[in-house]
């Protein structure tokens, strides 16, 4: 059957009628005629287009046909039932089947006598925190407005409360077989790996959260019940490996547990990985050392000359920010003084803000030792070699000394979020870590002094009585008469039994081998030396404004009270070791806070300087390690995405497995993001601005007299065609392709 349109003129005007006609043959004589089975009238074009697409739909079994809008001379057009999101949908899910996604759900969560297939209710999920993220019970009021009951053949009753926690129940299950699949399907996409990246973030819930959560400083400073996540992902963006934390383990503890579930990986064995600063120092290397993986971590400030004793710093000594606000002109004036000094100091130019130093391989015999050997390992001989590589033990107020000050450093810049978590890190019992942080109670001379060794032949215990001297004068005295004292004929016992920071797997003392790169940045230089003045410049304005109002108001305030608010000054501006207090009895009429010059200059000394460490065995040039290292963005931005565009924070879940899957179903999102953004990269279209655009191309319904209904897609726009053409997805707009894979809810 067909539509056939016949056209009489008559005096002058033509009239157009439709009628149904099917081919026969004429008993008579066998030959093939039409016989007209209905007259249908006057159609206008657009009818007879939806009748054609009709009969085409009845001829191949299709249950619902798309048509074209119709309307009648003088009548309204008809209005349709339902305006469902689509577009946007539609090639998000496209995505997520071309990835293969629903193929490995459906295997790892299988339908078993359920209706609806759980890998169908995932796919919504993931594709609600692309769009619109929100709560669970959001998701199912969002869902009937969308299109993807017709797309994913959901019944919209069925996607209820209940079962998408049921649902999350068997996604957590599943979700360590996900990863296990995850880099197989990346590496036939896109071929092996160029680097990885490793870091921590955070999230926080609405109430108490689940059992890992615990109360501490999230990443931005927030006082939040709160759990860890860390993510592995490659130069992409594309997520690797993910864990949920418990909310006080540290980061280098749980990035260590990830590297050595990965160590045995074909795509990560010989694939350069870059870790965050968290995994800078000695113990941490070792344990990377141990997995034989190709590590980039930065190591950390306190360390900087046990692995790069060249640094040039003195070239920038008397480079200072005036302590003024400054103009942009001024700033690049000072960036480009910065950056003459680099190239005078002998470090290679490889980008205006990137300046290198290659220091080869550099040989540790153990934790504090003497500085590192020469990096060119092929010129040394081989007593030097042997020499070098000996292990030396260090002395036990050395040790507790570099302890104490990388747990201060580890809050300070808030790896960790108290003494205790920091001590942990390092493998420290609580007790431990408070003895260790008494020796900060010594002068700031006297710390250099016993990490220089004039301490060694000293018991803890002895150098711990020093540091409880509260009167500075008598403090020195006791300080000088130990340093002067005869070493004893024994080791003590205490400096034998020496506790061990690191953990199983870092415990042998066998020499540290690694690679070691410098680079200095001018732009960064100028922008610590900035913020360093900004500190100075709060610090003075809180003690003038400290003595007006002990001038305004004398007796208020006792000396111990004026020196309890500036000791909190200071330690909030993490100065407390920078400045000399001195407040008089009468606090009215004396309060003197001093810059200590010549410890301001040694925290000032490595402005715009990072020190990098990695596998001794890789080949890369310095400038190409630090080029990597500051590619370590991609993971960073992964983290952005997942906490902004994906909605990671709050979490309203209450059990750790709930919590674990919504942190999969944000994984999956940001694996749809980063490959939408990356198909996008030839158009310069984010793909944030690619959804919203997409997201105005709509589904509308409308009602049938009989059987389904029908649907009419909106007519796309310049923008959204060029889109779809750039992904090869124009035929998501068709309405004959919409027809084959829609069906009516």
């Amino acid at each position: 059957m067909h539509i056939r349109i016949s056209r009489v003129t008559r005096n002058g005007t033509t009239y157009q009628y439709a009628q149904l006609v099917e081919s026969y043959r004429r008993p008579a004589d066998g030959m093939p005629t039409l016989r007209v089975l209905a007259t249908l009238g006057s159609p206008d074009d657009i009818e007879v287009d939806n009748m054609k697409a009709a009969l085409a739909a009845a001829r191949e079994g299709k249950r619902v046909a798309v048509l074209k809008q119709t309307r009648v001379s003088g009548a309204r057009p008809a209005k349709p039932t339902a305006n469902l999101r689509y577009l946007d949908l539609a090639v998000l899910l496209h995505f997520f089947h071309d990835l293969g996604l629903d193929q490995m759900l459906a295997e790892l969560m299988p339908q078993g006598e359920e209706l609806i297939p759980p890998a169908s209710i995932v796919a919504a999920l993931v594709l609600q925190r692309c769009v619109d993220p929100g709560s669970k019970l959001y998701a199912s009021r969002w869902l009937p407005r969308t299109a993807l009951p017709e797309l994913l053949h959901l019944a919209p009753s069925t996607f209820n409360n209940t079962r998408l926690h049921r649902v999350l129940d068997d996604l957590d299950g599943a979700t360590r077989a996900l990863m296990a699949k995850l880099p197989t399907r990346y590496t036939k996409r896109d071929g092996a790996f160029a680097s990885l990246f490793l870091d921590v973030t955070d999230t926080w819930f609405v109430g108490d959260g689940p059992a890992l959560a615990t109360r501490g400083k999230t990443k931005e400073g927030r006082d939040e019940r709160k759990v860890g996540i860390v993510l592995l992902c490659n130069e992409h963006g594309l997520p690797l490996r993910w864990e949920v934390l418990s909310g006080s383990e540290a980061d280098n503890v749980a990035m260590p547990r990830m590297l050595r579930s990965v160590a045995k990986m074909s795509w990560a064995s010989r694939t350069p990985l870059v870790c965050d600063r968290a995994m800078g120092r000695t113990a941490q290397i070792r344990e990377m050392l141990a997995t034989e993986l190709h590590f980039v971590t930065a190591v950390t400030v306190t360390e900087f000359e046990a692995y790069a004793e060249t640094l040039p710093h003195p070239s920038f000594a008397e480079l200072d920010v005036p302590d003024k606000p400054l103009s942009v002109a001024e700033i690049e004036q000072l960036v480009e003084q910065a950056a003459r000094r680099a190239e005078a100091s002998g470090l290679e130019k490889i980008d205006d803000d990137l300046f290198v130093r290659d220091l080869g391989v550099v040989v540790r015999a153990d934790v504090g030792d003497e500085p590192p050997c020469s990096t060119n390992e092929s010129e040394k001989s081989e007593s030097e070699k042997s020499e070098s590589e000996s292990e030396k033990s260090e002395s036990v107020t050395m040790h507790a000394m570099r302890l104490a000050l990388a747990i201060e450093d580890d809050v300070a810049q808030g790896r960790s979020t108290s003494n205790a978590s920091a001590g942990r890190a390092l493998g420290l019992h609580k007790g431990v870590v408070g003895k260790y942080l008494r020796l900060r109670r010594l002068s700031e001379q006297q710390q250099h002094d016993v990490l220089a060794g004039k301490t060694a032949h000293c018991s803890l215990d002895a150098l711990l009585s020093v540091a409880a001297v509260d009167n500075a004068g008598e403090q020195q005295k006791a300080f000088d008469a130990l340093v002067a004292s005869p070493p004893p004929r024994k080791r003590s016992r205490l400096a034998r039994a020496r506790p061990t920071p690191v953990s199983k797997t870092t415990t042998a003392q066998k020499p540290i081998r690694v690679r070691v790169a410098l680079y200095f940045n001018p732009e960064r230089f100028v922008e610590q030396r900035r913020a360093a003045r900004c500190k100075l410049h709060r610090v003075a304005t809180f003690v003038t404004e400290l003595r007006a109002k002990l001038l305004a108001s004398p007796g208020r305030y006792g000396a111990r009270k004026v020196s309890a608010l500036i000791d909190r000054k200071l330690r909030e501006e993490s100065l407390l070791d920078a400045f000399t207090v001195k407040v008089s009895a009468d606090a009215s009429q004396g309060v003197e806070v001093t810059l200590d010059r010549a410890e301001w200059a040694r925290r000032r000394r490595y402005d715009g300087f990072t020190v990098l460490v990695a596998h001794p065995d890789m080949t890369m040039t310095a400038a190409e390690l630090c080029r990597l290292y500051r590619a370590k963005d991609a993971v960073e931005k992964d983290f952005q995405t997942i906490k902004s565009v994906v909605q990671l924070r709050p979490v309203w879940h209450h059990t750790d497995a709930k919590v674990r899957a919504h942190v999969t179903l944000c994984m999956l999102a940001l694996l749809l993001e980063r490959t939408l953004r990356r198909a996008l990269e030839p158009l310069g279209t984010t793909a944030e601005a690619a959804i919203e655009s997409l997201a105005e191309c709509r589904l509308n319904r409308y009602a049938a007299q009989a059987g389904h209904g029908a649907y009419c897609i909106t007519q796309l726009d310049a923008e959204q065609r060029t889109i779809l053409k750039a992904l090869g997805m124009l035929h998501l707009a068709d309405d004959d392709d919409l027809s084959e894979k829609i069906r009516p809810r």
